[in-house]
């Protein structure tokens, strides 16, 4: 009996440590501190210096960002929410720059400095035993996960809308390859070959809101077609050369080095609207 009374106080013993330790790791903060405590809502210029390119980013009334280098053109929300993060990153560890060897942190010739308004934050290499990275703001060197790197050296199409064409486009006319979409003179979408009413007005949708699934550098190849796609209160069409049609749909822009890249099923979306009798362009 003796020995079973010791055994049940050393188990409410242990039950009531493990109770207290699990009580106490809850009420105990272990968030990593922050990089700044900057709101990035309130950003509303990004600039980012990459090897020997630039590109800069502003904000929008509308709240939408804008590239205007290296050229201009609207960029993508997303994205740039992903950059604005790095103002609130969570930090392994900071360090005095006097106690560093900036030259092995990479920190003394930076690939990449960024600005986010008046704070510019410059990132060094990987620490190949933590896989951190090293970032210098300020007169600190701090290490934070290796998230934001790989978007940042990227060629600067991904930071570019996915959209087809600018935020709030109204569509006055298309040229497609095979047919010229536009209002008659009661504001009715016709389109001059044989063609259903409901085939025009879901071509018109697609183009103001479909997206690609990326961007990326425009690479040169035989072209299959031209689109031209006329909006509201613009002098010059949006002009897509097609590109390539497998295993996706690849629609260019030359004059400003991108090009969309979108599933295949878009071709008859975009381009050949059903109805028409034109099938799928031969390859060169």
């Amino acid at each position: 009996m003796f020995k079973h009374n010791i055994l049940n106080l050393a188990l409410f013993v242990i039950l009531v440590s493990l109770a207290t330790t699990i009580y106490f790791s809850e009420e105990t903060d272990y968030s990593l501190p922050l990089l700044t405590d900057a709101d990035p809502n309130n950003i509303t210029s990004i600039n980012i210096q990459h090897n020997a390119s630039e590109t800069r980013i502003v904000k929008q009334q509308n709240d939408h960002w804008q590239i205007t280098r290296p050229i201009d053109i609207a960029a993508n929300n997303f994205r740039i929410s992903s950059i604005l993060k790095l103002l609130n990153a969570p930090v392994h560890n900071r360090y005095a720059i006097k106690d560093l060897d900036l030259e092995k942190t990479g920190l003394n010739d930076p690939e990449i400095t960024v600005q986010l308004d008046g704070y510019t934050i410059t990132f060094g290499v990987m620490n190949p035993v933590t896989n951190l990275r090293f970032i210098k703001l300020n007169d600190a060197v701090y290490t934070i996960e290796d998230v934001y790197f790989p978007l940042l050296s990227s060629f600067f199409g991904t930071l570019v809308s996915l959209n087809l064409l600018p935020p709030d486009s109204n569509i006055e006319k298309l040229i497609l390859m095979n047919q010229t979409i536009a209002k008659d003179d009661k504001g009715r979408w016709q389109s001059n070959i044989d063609i259903s009413a409901d085939d025009v007005v879901n071509v018109i949708q697609h183009w103001q809101s479909q997206q690609a699934f990326a961007v990326h550098e425009y690479i040169q190849r035989g072209a299959l077609g031209e689109v031209f796609i006329y909006t509201k209160d613009q002098q010059q069409p949006v002009n897509y050369v097609i590109t390539d049609i497998d295993p996706w749909l690849i629609i260019a822009r030359p004059e400003l080095g991108l090009e969309y890249h979108l599933d295949v099923e878009n071709y008859k979306l975009l381009i050949n609207p059903a109805g028409s009798d034109k099938t799928l362009p031969a390859e060169n």
